[in-house]
């Protein structure tokens, strides 16, 4: 019960942190900000200050920031609509960029070292088996840094390992720094044809051991982060191309799930994946659809482009439309995921 409270309370500081990324940067930039609530359903507490109504809502998760003239006109001159494009986007990506900053600070709070000398296992080649199919002519050579592999961008030591699964065989094109020269190397075999001392077959790849540091710490929190946004766009790509259906989405029922089991786990398991959420919600809001913040941007954009906004009513019937399509899609994920609980519990 401790890990379900937790994930609840987890899953909703991360909204709150986005609209308080919306608050904070219409504050700091003359926009009236009405009413900034934390939670959602009845209101237990609430105070006026400054022009705009604090709210504690019952229920802990959610939250909201409502601007005057941000959904229709408005004469004020502190209004949304009388900023200026620039400062009006930003106000608008500000909720996911604070979920971009929180998810990295967690990951450069609570990521360790994971070389068996205190160090950082890296992309760069420690030694090659002079026996093994990397070793053969054209292939991998010891000080080689891994820069891609058949396409596919390596950040960290791990990728390595998702760009082999990727593959269809056992020959990669592959690129690697060598020397300080970035080189294609068309055809490498990369078979686990070596066998180890627990008699497990493996590729015959060392790879290099970086000394902690200040630097290489955040070097690596930066890497783990970008990281975490590529595997929610690699997730979105497999949902529009239909490599996974809908019904395997989860929604707040199915991740307080997932996030009660990870905290059962460790601390820091649990910390590592409210970083990954958070990052989640960052590029998901950014999504150019309507009622996201990223469908605000487009709107942006083309009044940047037009000269002249979008009329409101227009934008506010697109907008409504899009949130009826997401509270749909979020009313049938919910029902799965608790489909799912109930039929494996």
């Amino acid at each position: 019960m401790l890990q379900i409270i937790l994930a609840i309370l987890a899953f909703g500081m991360l909204v709150i942190v986005h609209e308080f990324g919306h608050f904070i940067t219409a504050k700091r930039g003359g926009v009236q900000v009405n009413e900034f609530w934390i939670g959602m359903g009845p209101t237990l507490l609430k105070k006026e200050h400054n022009g705009t109504l604090y709210c504690l809502k019952l229920l802990p998760f959610g939250g909201a920031c409502v601007m005057e003239g941000e959904d229709e006109d408005s004469e004020s001159e502190h209004a949304f609509g009388k900023a200026s494009l620039p400062r009006r986007m930003l106000i608008v990506a500000a909720g996911a960029l604070m979920n971009f900053l929180v998810g990295f600070l967690i990951v450069l709070a609570v990521i360790q070292p994971n070389g068996p000398n205190g160090g950082y296992i890296v992309s760069t080649i420690d030694s090659v088996d002079p026996a093994s199919t990397a070793a053969a002519a054209g292939g991998l050579q010891a000080g080689d840094e891994i820069l891609e592999v058949d396409g596919y961008n390596i950040l960290m030591r791990s990728d390595f390992e998702i760009a082999l699964a990727r593959g269809a065989d056992t020959t990669y094109e592959v690129v690697v720094r060598r020397d300080g020269e970035k080189i294609t190397l068309p055809a490498v075999v990369l078979e686990a044809t070596i066998e180890g001392e627990d008699g497990r077959k493996m590729i015959g790849l060392t790879f290099a051991e970086q000394p902690d540091s200040i630097g290489m710490h955040i070097n690596m929190a930066v890497r783990t982060s970008v990281n975490y946004a590529r595997m929610v766009w690699a997730s979105l790509g497999m949902l529009v191309t239909g490599q996974v259906g809908v019904d395997q989405l989860s929604g707040p029922v199915g991740v307080a799930e997932v996030m009660a089991t990870t905290a059962s786990y460790s601390i820091s398991a649990f910390l590592q994946l409210v970083a990954f959420i958070s990052i989640n919600l960052g590029v998901m809001n950014l999504l150019p659809l309507p009622a996201l913040d990223g469908g605000r941007l487009v709107f942006l954009i083309i009044e940047g482009i037009r000269r002249k906004p979008v009329p409101a009513k227009y934008e506010g019937y697109i907008h409504a439309a899009g949130l009826m399509l997401l509270l749909a899609l979020m009313v049938y994920v919910t029902g799965q995921d608790i489909l799912r609980i109930v039929a494996g519990g």
